[in-house]
């Protein structure tokens, strides 16, 4: 099997919806899998779909943090800065 999407979102966010989400919400999760035979879309419980968004938060924060610290050390690497020229 293919997964061909994963869509995460808090419950009551709907496409087209102009009210505001609750950020209390629980996340609610759809995966879309392709095989040989077809193809099938799933709803997945709210603590799968919560764990989903703990993984991604994770690796997000984690790749802002090794981001930070390759900016950091890039500035740390700045003898001067360059004079202007008018």
């Amino acid at each position: 099997m293919i997964l061909k999407s994963l869509t995460v979102r808090r419950q009551g966010d709907y496409y087209g919806s102009y009210r505001k989400v609750k950020a209390s919400a629980p996340f609610e999760a759809t995966i879309e899998v392709q095989g040989e035979r077809g193809e099938v879309k799933l709803n997945l419980s709210a603590d799968l779909s919560r764990r989903i968004v703990e993984i991604v938060a994770d690796e997000a924060a984690s790749a802002g943090r090794e981001t930070a610290k390759m900016m950091t050390a890039d500035a740390m690497d700045v003898k001067a800065l360059p004079k202007a020229t008018a």
